[in-house]
């Protein structure tokens, strides 16, 4: 008598899960990731935006000249020197940037260009038509303000740390205020100077011959409407301010900002004398 066989249906495979669990946290992992990046270049991007400096500046600003977007965020050499020629009318480029270095008392190459950004300005005001047309009068009665991008915050205030030294060297007195989160170095007595006054704000360097100007700056944030920026003729002048000009010359009607031009040239042709 034989045995009967024992037969029975196939077991079901089992699922192969893993691989499907696999890719499913590999997308999980990639979505987070881009996610994640998104939110940092966010934060980055608004965090390191400026305000645009004639936002900063009032409304009866009569002079402003300025460089043109520049697409690497860096100066040009021969963009600044185009700008110093043509819209000021230095001769020497290279003399206002020699006497700017001698100036401030720092390297060029160590403590200037490790910060430094495509944003250059400088505007003047409080001139009258009447009078003459000297730094001297400039520094005495009107209001000079320089204003440059920086690309690197830390590096601008270490820039900072060694004008400071620079000055104490020469026996300067500088004092401190604090204006809303802006920390203004003004200069206590001695001559009128074009860098009496600095401070690091909105990713700019700003040096002034007045602390007051550049305090109304840090008031001016906010409130654009009654900035140069929101003056119609200069909104038309910036607009035409691209990468294809090297920069640009915004003035007021009358004699007052042909003044301060001839004054301010007279400034940057004396620095650091």
């Amino acid at each position: 008598m034989s045995s009967p066989t024992l037969t029975g249906t196939p077991a079901a495979p089992r699922r192969e899960r893993g691989l499907g669990y696999a890719l499913a946290g590999g997308l999980g992992i990639t979505l987070a990731a881009v996610l994640l990046g998104a939110a940092y270049w966010f934060w980055f991007y608004t965090s390191q935006r400026s305000a645009h400096p004639a936002e900063l500046l009032p409304a009866d600003t009569e002079l402003y000249i300025s460089l043109a977007p520049s697409l690497g965020d860096v100066p040009e050499g021969q963009q600044v020197a185009s700008v110093l020629r043509d819209q000021i009318g230095v001769e020497e480029p290279s003399q206002v940037l020699d006497g700017a270095v001698h100036l401030l008392g720092v390297d060029y190459n160590n403590n200037l260009l490790t910060w430094i950004g495509g944003t250059m300005v400088v505007a003047v005001r409080g001139l009258d038509g009447q009078g003459e047309a000297t730094a001297d009068r400039l520094l005495r009665e009107g209001e000079v303000v320089f204003i440059l991008g920086s690309r690197n915050d830390p590096q601008a205030q270490a820039c900072i740390e060694k004008h400071l030294a620079a000055r104490a060297a020469r026996g300067d007195l500088i004092t401190t205020t604090q204006v809303g989160e802006a920390t203004i170095y003004a200069q206590e007595g001695g001559q009128p100077s074009p860098i009496a006054a600095f401070a690091l704000f909105e990713h700019y360097i700003i040096f002034s011959n007045r602390p007051e100007a550049i305090a109304a700056m840090v008031g001016q944030l906010g409130n654009s409407a009654g900035s140069l920026a929101a003056v119609p003729s200069f909104a038309q002048f910036d607009e035409g301010l691209t990468a294809r000009v090297p920069g640009g010359r915004y003035s007021v009607a009358g004699n007052a900002a042909q003044i301060e031009l001839a004054a301010l040239r007279d400034l940057l042709m004396n620095l650091g004398m």
